[in-house]
């Protein structure tokens, strides 16, 4: 069995995959998939079409709701496939989606009926869409960028199968002054060498690709540059081939950002992708910098108690680990300029704590021989598991460019792609993951309203609100950054009667878990019972609440 057959096994094998049973969607099914939820929902789901990227494949959004859509009502976003790797996340989006709409808990159907749930399941379709191609290239990118090694030629040395067998790998290359060494506790692995410790270096590591340019080096300037999830304005790199030519250049990152603006509704992003702030509690910086913060920079200390206290309400284990910077994404807009409560999960890394596999009659490594790395930690799980698909072993090649070299490594997707099975699990966890922030969004109550009787026709008009959700009705970010509106609280008199004292609308923030806030006002010429308070948000259905109702 070939390489990349036995990695092609790993694809869903039915002719209409099933994405509850973790199966692997392109984008011809993963639409199919889609239209299959609203026809079994139709009262519930609906489809919106969002923008036709470059490649010209659509961007579709699943809206869910139960009941009427009334301004205000508050929504949750949540986004997947954002990241070219990450195409299995698409199937994890829509069935926690299905997993709230079937689910017979009588407090979903009711969360369900209170807000509305946006899901994205594949925000990067150009880039995801490489998952199904051969040969076989993990990709982030899908959109030309230029001159990477500046030579003067664009995409003169991308990565590419050389020895066709379907899969693009690693070079690995002798070399007494290259960078990485055989891992002495497997030889399989490779590792950097360390400097501080006197280490030599034996080999280069390169992707697998042709030396058109004869510099000696392979893989250096793929034709595909710009990475959506890099195309943001929040950190936007100028200069930076992966950032494009300005923030929201790809059509794909201008209609996300579009929809968040046109829908302040939404109160809360959930993002499935490389980045990750649920497995750890966000990092806290309380001072507050002149430019507007990155995510990784930190969060005010009571955002970040706030999201972690969600986390671990909900029961559900991330332990994913954040992959590369914030700089320029998605997750750091949301956050970091619209203020919103803002999750970002990591959902399956391939595992570092597995313990070796026993193997009879082999001896014991020697007391001093280095901690393995982490290609060799991986390397335990994948044997553990027996996942072979997931490593090619290394075989010798002639090059036609560089001579002879090795042809080898984890296989395009093998450390980010959970198998199949944990696949469907996660949907099942993240559908409880949604449940849980679908109950913590911010939902102010009118505790007290009451008017006490000064004589002389005077009243004093007293109104406490209360939010008994986790999440606080604006988080620090938005206070600090405008980017959503307070709760608004309008007294509302008859045209006869006249306040004399207390503002004609308030502006209120709430904190979480009981957050209250006071107004009094003096009227004078009305009775209690004519006397009502009409209570608005971004993110808050609108209501009216008269005195005598809440007596």
């Amino acid at each position: 069995m070939t390489p990349l057959l036995a990695l092609l096994l790993l694809l869903p094998q039915s002719a209409a995959p099933d994405a509850a049973s973790g199966a692997l969607l392109d984008q011809r099914e993963l639409q199919a998939a889609c239209a299959r939820l609203a026809s079994e929902h139709p009262r519930e789901a609906t489809i919106l079409p969002l923008v036709e990227t470059p490649g010209g494949r659509r961007i579709d959004i699943v809206r869910i709701a139960r009941g009427e859509l009334q301004a205000g009502r508050p929504a949750v976003l949540v986004v997947a496939g954002l990241d070219g790797p990450q195409a299995w996340t698409s199937g994890v989006a829509l069935e926690a989606a299905r997993g709230l709409l079937t689910s017979p808990d009588a407090e979903v159907r009711r969360l369900l009926a209170q807000a509305t749930l946006y899901v994205v399941p594949r925000a990067n379709p150009d880039a995801c869409e490489a998952r199904f191609a051969t040969p076989l290239a993990e990709t982030r990118a899908s959109v030309r960028g230029g001159d990477d090694d500046r030579d003067g030629a664009e995409g003169e040395d991308a990565p590419g199968d050389v020895d066709g067998d379907g899969l693009v790998l690693q070079l690995r290359v002798p070399d007494p002054d290259g960078e990485w060494l055989v891992d002495p506790r497997d030889p399989r692995a490779m590792r950097k060498r360390d400097r501080a410790k006197g280490e030599v270096g034996t080999h280069r590591l390169m992707p697998e690709g042709r030396d058109s340019d004869r510099d000696e080096k392979t893989g250096e300037d793929p034709l595909l540059d710009v990475v959506l999830n890099r195309n943001f304005p929040q950190g936007w790199r100028e200069h930076a081939l992966e950032s494009g030519a300005w923030p929201t250049s790809m059509p794909e990152s201008r209609a996300l950002c579009d929809f968040v603006l046109a829908h302040p509704e939404i109160a809360a992003v959930v993002v499935y992708g490389e980045l990750d702030n649920c497995a750890e509690r966000p990092k806290v910086r309380d001072e507050w910098p002149r430019r507007s913060p990155s995510p990784s920079e930190g969060l005010p200390a009571a955002d970040a108690d706030a999201m972690a206290a969600l986390v671990k309400r909900s029961a559900v284990k991330f332990s994913g680990r954040s992959s590369g910077s914030d700089a320029g994404t998605f997750q750091a807009w949301v956050q970091a300029q619209r203020g919103l409560w803002s999750f970002h999960a990591n959902l399956w890394s391939l595992p570092m704590d597995a313990e070796a596999p026993k193997v009879e009659g082999a001896p014991e490594p020697p007391a001093d021989l280095a901690e393995a790395g982490e290609d060799a930690k991986r390397l335990r799980w994948i044997d553990r598991e027996k996942e072979t698909a997931r490593f090619v072993p290394w075989r010798a090649f002639q090059h036609p460019d560089l001579g002879p070299v090795e042809i080898g490594g984890f296989a395009p997707y093998a450390l980010v792609e959970p198998p199949q099975a944990e696949r469907a699990r996660l949907a099942g966890e993240q559908a409880r993951f949604l449940a849980s922030l679908l109950r913590e969004l911010p939902r102010p109550r009118v505790a007290r309203f009451a008017a006490k009787d000064l004589g002389a026709g005077l009243l004093q008009v007293e109104l406490e609100l209360r939010n008994d959700a986790l999440l606080a009705t604006r988080s620090e970010v938005a206070r600090r950054t405008g980017g959503v509106r307070p709760v608004r609280v309008r007294l509302d008199l008859p045209s006869d009667a006249t306040r004399l004292a207390g503002p004609a609308e308030a502006q209120l923030d709430l904190a979480g878990l009981g957050g209250k806030a006071e107004l009094t006002w003096l009227v004078r010429g009305v009775d209690a019972e004519d006397i009502a308070v009409e209570i608005d948000g971004p993110q808050l259905t609108a209501s009216r609440v008269e005195m005598e109702e809440a007596r």
